[in-house]
């Protein structure tokens, strides 16, 4: 049975849906995991059964210093960043929808050829039968912004998602849940130190899920997953792999004390190619929020990750990368908050590849005033700094001052 099959028969099962009950966003894909599993309450406009939440986010209004992150005669520019976006939610008797639209506008005032627009559309389908809750979801995105750390350059990228599954309640508490995605990755006309990253990055990835999701406690819930993935490189085939990875996430929710997520995983990851060497270990993604003294709030986030690397040579690298954040609040609505972040991209694990760390350091600083629909408008400064001891050309310096307008965390 071809990965075809196996995605679009679990699409099938949709069509015999007939009873109702509530469902969780478990077996999400790449895009369609931002979505919502419940109904928006800020900013609702309300037609009928569909809640929508329109919104319009500036990211930043004002000068970057080096805006090719250039080790040499770095170029500054003004810029202006916004998204003009809108989610809706739907619950009806049989079907839970949630889908997701928005726009990206970028605005570079002297380098004319970094201008762009994009958009990212997503949706899912949940059918409520009694007890098994088929689901389908599709996400689409075409954005042209730097993929990751270890990329300087704006590079025009499109993703698709095809995604679907079910989701079995075992018990009032506990849902078993299996599901498969379709993800595919695309780079138009984007060169990076003269490669290509069409066919460098451009792959297909098929991914197949089964878990257990279970409530501790109303402010609590624990998934326990088991995937196998299958990575292929439509224009190189040697950088094909494979994994299987082992994951526990824990949730909180916002009306708990410490609200957010832990994600702890085990990665089995294995390249095509036989001078690439697997990576056996940890991975994991984390983003907690605690108030402090009712005065702050403290924010943790950190990430670690195996990452594919534009070059051949290296073939993928181990990104760990921890920010921390503290916003106080000062007088009335306004408030100040400062943030730094550090990450580490580790290198070395071809024959040809030797070791190395490159390191990249960010700090930033701001004041904000918070409206009342739980968004800030704030002034922000903010200082990167990257250091590639075998490779200087990679070395920059950048500073950022700027406006924004972000919904408050």
């Amino acid at each position: 049975m071809t990965r075809t099959v196996v995605v679009f028969s679990m699409i099938a099962l949709i069509a015999g849906a007939t009873s109702a009950s509530a469902q969780a966003n478990v077996g999400s894909g790449p895009l369609t995991r931002a979505l919502a599993d419940t109904e928006p309450i800020v900013g609702v406009l309300t037609i009928g059964r569909v809640k929508l939440a329109p919104g319009l986010v500036i990211r930043e209004i004002g000068t970057d210093s080096n805006v090719f992150d250039e080790a040499e005669d770095p170029k500054d520019d003004f810029i202006i960043a916004a998204a003009p976006d809108v989610a809706a939610f739907a619950r009806l008797r049989f079907v839970q929808l949630s889908a997701y639209a928005g726009g990206e506008l970028n605005y570079f005032k002297t380098y004319d050829q970094e201008r762009s627009t994009g958009y990212s559309t997503r949706g899912r389908a949940d059918i409520l039968l009694s007890r098994m809750r088929p689901f389908v979801g599709l996400g689409k995105s075409r954005t042209r912004t730097r993929p990751n750390g270890e990329i300087d350059v704006r590079a025009d990228r499109s993703e698709e998602e095809i995604s679907g599954g079910f989701a079995f309640d075992v018990s009032r508490y506990g849902q078993f849940y299996g599901a498969a995605y379709r993800f595919r990755t695309r780079f138009d006309d984007a060169f990076e130190d003269g490669v290509n990253l069409a066919p460098a990055l451009g792959r297909d990835t098929w991914d197949y899920t089964g878990g257990l999701r279970t409530e501790l406690t109303p402010f609590t819930s624990l998934t326990v997953s088991a995937s196998y993935r299958d990575d292929i490189f439509r224009f190189n085939r040697n950088r094909d792999a494979h994994s299987r990875i082992a994951s526990a996430e824990l949730r909180i929710a916002p009306e708990a004390l410490v609200s957010g997520f832990v994600t702890v995983g085990f990665n089995d990851f294995r390249p095509r190619a036989p001078e690439v060497r697997p990576y056996r270990g940890l991975i994991g993604m984390a983003a907690v929020v605690y108030p402090f003294l009712e005065i702050g709030r403290i924010g943790l986030e950190a990430v670690r990750r195996n990452e594919y690397s534009f070059e051949e040579a290296d073939a993928y690298f181990i990104e760990n990368t921890v920010t921390a954040s503290y916003t106080h609040a000062l007088f009335g609505e306004v408030d100040a908050r400062v943030q730094g972040s550090k990450s580490w991209f580790n290198y070395g694990f071809t024959e040809t590849s030797p070791s190395r760390q490159d390191k990249l350091n960010v700090v930033g600083a701001s004041v904000g005033y918070n409206l009342r629909n739980r968004t800030r408008i704030s002034m922000n400064y903010e200082v990167a700094r990257r250091r590639s001891p075998e490779l200087p050309e990679r070395n920059y310096n950048r500073r950022r001052a700027f406006l924004s307008w972000t919904f408050a965390i």
